[in-house]
């Protein structure tokens, strides 16, 4: 009974990290991230009872169904396909952390390359794209060039930055550069058939578990067990650090989301579950791509047991989805994620507010660079 009462209780602060910003509270986002184990113990813990007939049957039962809305942003099953409507055009999009198109050692941008020409996407979002580098970046657009419209962050370090490639024009763009923090995102205005369509391409604040897990890892293995506890407070201190940051990005984010009008594609590497502040935040009233049209288990990580959902294509509701799929590449230690759907009803353009009236903010915390003229064709 106690261990039921325990899984209940993880299952609840689990359902509340999400809906608390984490800056002053910081490890009340640590139960966001076991969220999915609890709740399998509690499924266990719900069958279990049930065998026996007992009443605890609906403590592991009230868990699982007060975080039904972290499920069905895990799982989904789909019964019946989606089809586009007659007369109505498709629009693909796919989000990609390529992990500097370097992955075990191999140069993986030829691979990645000729996946994408199959794809045949749209709208390609990459994070890690090592676009700092004029050099490397031409490079990157010349092996690309099935999509004639690019536009990348720029920035004063040599860190990996985003990129968005395109078959539609892209009309102006702004890099969001974060404070204290290698992580950006990419802010563009598209001509998606004949509307002005706003598309984010965010990479939030990374956890560092990768930078510290090689000191756990060896200290573990060498059974310093001093120096493996050391590791392991280090890790946790990063990772509540980040918790924040990331909560202060998503919180810009949902100002631009907030300030502008018109249709909507937010991708990228949130370096967070669905069970986070930063995903409800960001997410707000649209539609995760995911619930709408995916299907099975939508893990995007491919390390740490491939539990984690952490890539996301979000969008407003003038587009409605057709498939959501997460293919299990090893091109880069993120699974890519592709979306097929179409435009659900246009807008007129004399009523978008204008992409730079409405989201470049006066604020001491980011660099908005505008390079509405640098927009890029082939």
């Amino acid at each position: 009974m106690l261990i039921t009462i325990a899984f209940a209780v993880a299952a609840i602060a689990g359902f509340a990290t999400g809906r608390m910003n984490p800056e002053g509270k910081e490890w009340i986002s640590f139960p966001g991230l076991v969220l999915l184990p609890v709740l399998a113990v509690n499924l266990c813990l719900f069958l279990m009872w049930c065998v026996f007939r007992s009443h605890w049957c609906w403590v592991p039962l009230a868990a699982l169904l007060l975080n039904w809305e972290f499920l069905i942003s895990m799982f989904q099953i789909r019964v019946f396909p989606k089809e586009i409507p007659i007369g109505k055009e498709a629009v693909k999009v796919i989000t990609y952390n390529v992990n500097n198109f370097n992955t075990d050692g191999k140069k993986q941008l030829p691979n990645i390359a000729d996946w994408l020409r199959k794809e045949d996407p749209d709208i390609v979002c990459l994070q890690e794209c090592p676009v700092e580098s004029a050099l490397r970046m031409d490079s990157v657009a010349k092996t690309l060039s099935f999509l004639p419209y690019y536009c990348s962050t720029r920035s004063a370090t040599k860190a990996a930055g985003n990129a968005i490639f395109s078959k539609y024009p892209i009309l102006r763009f702004e890099s969001i550069l974060y404070p204290e923090s290698s992580n950006k995102s990419l802010f563009a205005v598209m001509d998606i058939q004949g509307d002005s369509v706003r598309v984010f391409n965010n990479h939030f604040q990374t956890t560092s578990v990768n930078a510290v897990k090689p000191r756990l890892y060896q200290a573990h293995a060498e059974g310093k067990q001093l120096e493996e506890t050391e590791a392991a407070f280090h890790m946790a201190f990063q990772m509540k650090k980040n918790f924040v940051k990331r909560a202060t990005q998503a919180d810009y984010i949902r100002q631009m989301l907030d300030a502008g009008e018109g249709p909507v594609i937010l991708c990228g590497d949130f370096n967070d579950t669905p069970a986070s502040y930063t995903y409800r935040t960001v997410k707000g009233d649209l539609t995760d791509g995911f619930r709408d049209c995916g299907s099975g288990f939508g893990y995007t990580f491919r390390q740490l047991k491939r539990i984690f959902r952490i890539d996301y294509i979000i969008y407003s509701p003038d587009f409605k989805g057709v498939t959501y799929d997460s293919p299990n590449l090893d091109y880069s230690d993120h699974k890519p994620v592709v979306w097929l759907g179409y435009v659900n009803k246009h807008t007129q353009k004399d009523s978008f507010r204008t992409f730079f009236n409405s989201c470049c903010f006066n604020s001491d915390l980011y660099i908005s660079t505008n390079n509405s003229i640098n927009c890029f064709k082939r």
